[in-house]
């Protein structure tokens, strides 16, 4: 009966994890959030997140390094855009999905059982 079940290959799997791993920064999420929405340089990005530049570097260069963002130089600047649009799927289904979580509701809008208090 297991041979009718097919398994991801290791290799994918293995990438899988490595991007879910990428994703599960509060940071890089709000990147791709931002990036969804325009084209931003390091000066942009810093100033809205309010976070240290070399910090951002390591987040931007994480972003990269999975193909999920890229850089084009304009002038003096460096501008992030995202590569990867259907990245934005996933980010946007997490976030869906939190709010059903938040509200204590499950996906049809019903109010889930809270088995702490009963």
């Amino acid at each position: 009966m297991a041979a009718d079940y097919k398994l991801i290959p290791a290799d994918m799997l293995d990438e899988a994890t490595k991007i879910a791993r990428v994703l599960g920064n509060k940071t890089r999420i709000q990147i791709l959030y931002l990036l969804e929405q325009d084209k931003l340089n390091v000066t942009e990005l810093q100033g809205i997140l309010g976070i240290e530049q070399s910090a951002l570097s390591h987040q931007l260069q994480e972003l990269r390094a999975y193909q999920l963002i890229n850089q084009e130089r304009k002038g003096k600047s460096i501008y992030y855009e995202l590569t990867d649009l259907h990245i934005l799927t996933t980010v946007n289904s997490i976030l869906h999905h939190t709010e059903h979580v938040l509200l204590n509701r499950d996906h049809d809008g019903k109010l889930l059982k809270n088995d702490i208090t009963e």
